[in-house]
């Protein structure tokens, strides 16, 4: 992927986020934030599986743990909590395209007539460990920061 299109597609990752902040009907002075939480989970996301450092389960892991560090600062910024950020940030990484392909493999798997091939059990199975490594990096991203930066006292 070449400097442009991946410019392209951080900026729809944004867009992409965008829209679920809409949708979760965060506040406009936020909008932004949340914007800018999408590309920089999606940023990262790319970056590390581009480069080859990590796979894609590390590199969403990391993509989301990125964008729940960023909400703290951003929530004190905007005087909001930290998950208005979070939430429509890590929404580019979910995988689903690859969560389609896994629950047209499973139907594939219970429908076969002519019997289950050692092929299609194996692609079945990595889809599906995928999606759930996949989905469980994006929730350990967004809880990493409230277990690492626990406040003892009361915010006020």
């Amino acid at each position: 992927m070449n400097g442009w299109d991946l410019l392209q597609n951080i900026i729809w990752a944004g867009v992409a986020a965008l829209g679920f902040a809409i949708l979760f009907n965060v506040p406009k002075r936020t909008l932004f934030a949340c914007a800018l939480s999408g590309s920089v989970a999606y940023a990262v996301r790319t970056l590390l599986t581009n480069s080859g450092y990590l796979g894609i389960e590390a590199a969403t892991l990391m993509g989301a743990a990125a964008v729940g560090f960023l909400g703290v600062p951003f929530g004190r910024r905007w005087h909001a909590p930290a998950i208005i950020f979070v939430i429509p940030g890590v929404i580019p990484l979910v995988p689903g395209a690859l969560a389609f392909r896994t629950m047209i493999d499973l139907l594939n798997l219970t429908t076969a007539t002519g019997g289950v091939t050692g092929d299609l059990l194996t692609v079945t199975a990595v889809n599906s460990l995928k999606t759930v490594l996949i989905v469980g990096g994006i929730a350990g991203g967004v809880a990493m920061p409230s277990l690492l930066l626990r406040r003892y006292r009361p915010m006020t």
